[in-house]
């Protein structure tokens, strides 16, 4: 009985140890299959062809390859500099853009208003300031669509309002018998009916922004749609908006443009006892104030356009590039609204870019509406267009994404030669697009737009990353 036993646990022994070892066997095999095509597809990447003509063409057929099963749902042109069409899909349908669309935002920015172009943020009074250091009278600060003033979503507003006060001093004035008066006419321009009214009507609008650099206190006064707070492995709690990825820091928020600097100086004002009325009047446009009597203070500018655009498209900020497309509007047609800018937009494509009109549909400046409609030719007429305009194209180049080193890109398109690029990326809810300039490993200077609809975002960045390595390797 015993030896039966002994037998029995001996079988059972080696039958483990042979299912053991063929699993291994099949793991060790299929790591060594996995590793194999790694290297397989890495491999595939190379352009065999001698001549860059020979690479052209090699490069077009593997492209047409991986774009196969996808004809349907992508739209793609990749030009040469020469205006040659290395490969073309769908080129002129319509397609969602997403991010994309700051590309143009950013081009029509850049070219009216210039590079150096800065916001300015006007201070008046209305009322004299005797020798002791007392305002009797108001305060009023004129308010620009200057995105790191105009929201809360960043640290900066508190270190720019300080400096403020610091001036208000300097210019002999320490305390204030008036009101704060935020003026957010820009917004309105010469509008009739606003014109009427004695009574401050909200400017509000809705946006999807970034809070990256926003501490706590900001985070809780943002008006978020449906956040929770959640517990972090390090112990530490974060706000967090329902729908995002837990480590995002987007934030789904109702903006009034320019009310929390005045909440911020508000507070600050009071802190140093230069005002003893919590009352802030917010006015559009009032017939009550005698705009006649203001006195010009000082005025704030902003940082240069050319570094504002590297917010807009290196990090993709929607919230900024809706601001921008408000000063378009603000700037060549009296009203800083979305409709205005589109118009200036608008004419910038048809007159300066000799775009048709229905290569295109505007709704924002974002992208972030699925309304927004453009064609992968109209982005690369665009960015052909900005390439000959000299110190402006110097600035909208350099507003782009780097692969591998910042921005959006900062962790794709890994490639010896990925730093050869400067695109933007896009990416809405069934949307991934991927535009911009590369200079392959010969020389040649391409221009490339890829637009997916109705797919499925890591494979679809997974193609785009695909063909851009490919147009690096002609």
């Amino acid at each position: 009985m015993h030896c039966l036993l002994r037998l029995n646990t001996n079988k059972l022994f080696l039958l483990s140890f042979l299912i053991s070892f063929l699993a291994y066997s099949l793991l060790f095999d299929s790591s060594l299959f996995a590793f194999a095509e790694k290297k397989r597809k890495s491999e595939s990447i190379a352009l065999s062809g001698a001549t860059e003509a020979e690479r052209l063409n090699e490069c077009a057929e593997k492209i047409a390859r991986e774009l196969r099963s996808k004809q349907n749902v992508f739209g793609v042109l990749i030009q040469t500099s020469s205006g040659e069409n290395l490969y073309a899909l769908n080129s002129n349908r319509l397609f969602k853009p997403a991010s994309n669309l700051k590309l143009i935002t950013s081009a029509a920015a850049i070219e009216k208003l210039k590079p150096n172009f800065r916001y300015r943020t006007e201070f008046y009074i209305d009322g004299e300031v005797t020798p002791d250091g007392i305002l009797h009278g108001n305060l009023i600060v004129s308010g620009s669509p200057d995105p790191i003033l105009s929201g809360f979503f960043d640290q900066r507003i508190n270190e720019i309002v300080h400096s403020w006060i610091d001036t208000l001093n300097a210019r002999g004035i320490y305390t204030i018998l008036g009101d704060l008066i935020l003026d957010n006419s820009y917004y309105f321009g010469n509008n009739v009916a606003l014109a009427d009214q004695d009574t401050y009507k909200p400017l509000e609008f809705f946006t999807v922004a970034s809070f990256r650099n926003a501490d706590d206190k900001q985070l809780s006064k943002a008006n978020v749609r449906r956040y929770r707070t959640v517990k972090l492995k390090n112990g530490k709690t974060k706000k967090v908006a329902y729908r995002y990825r837990k480590k995002t820091r987007l934030r789904k928020v109702t903006v009034e443009p320019n009310a929390y600097m005045m909440d911020v100086m508000m507070k600050e004002l009071q802190k140093r006892q230069m005002i003893v009325s919590d009352d802030v009047k917010k006015i559009a446009y009032s017939t009550s104030l005698d705009r006649t009597q203001w006195q010009h203070l000082y005025t704030h500018f902003s940082p240069p356009l050319s570094e504002l655009l590297k917010i807009i498209n290196k990090n993709s900020d929607n919230f900024y590039a809706d601001q921008l497309l408000r000063t378009l509007g603000g700037e060549f047609r009296g009203n800083g609204s979305i409709e205005k800018g589109i118009e200036v937009v608008r004419e910038f494509l048809i007159y300066n870019v000799y775009a048709r009109p229905d290569e295109f549909q505007l709704v924002d400046g974002s992208g972030l509406s699925h309304a927004n409609l453009v064609t992968p030719e109209l982005l690369v007429k665009v960015m052909r267009y900005m390439r000959s305009r000299g110190e402006n194209f110097d600035a909208y180049y350099e507003s782009l994404s780097i692969p591998t080193v910042d921005g959006t890109l900062g962790g794709r398109i890994h490639h010896e030669l990925a730093k050869n690029i400067r695109a933007k990326t896009g990416s809405i809810s069934g949307v991934i697009s991927l535009s911009g300039y590369l200079t392959s490993r010969s020389g040649q200077q391409i221009y490339f737009s890829i637009i997916g609809n109705n797919v499925g975002k890591r494979r679809a960045k997974a193609t785009e990353d695909k063909i851009c390595k490919y147009l690096l390797e002609i």
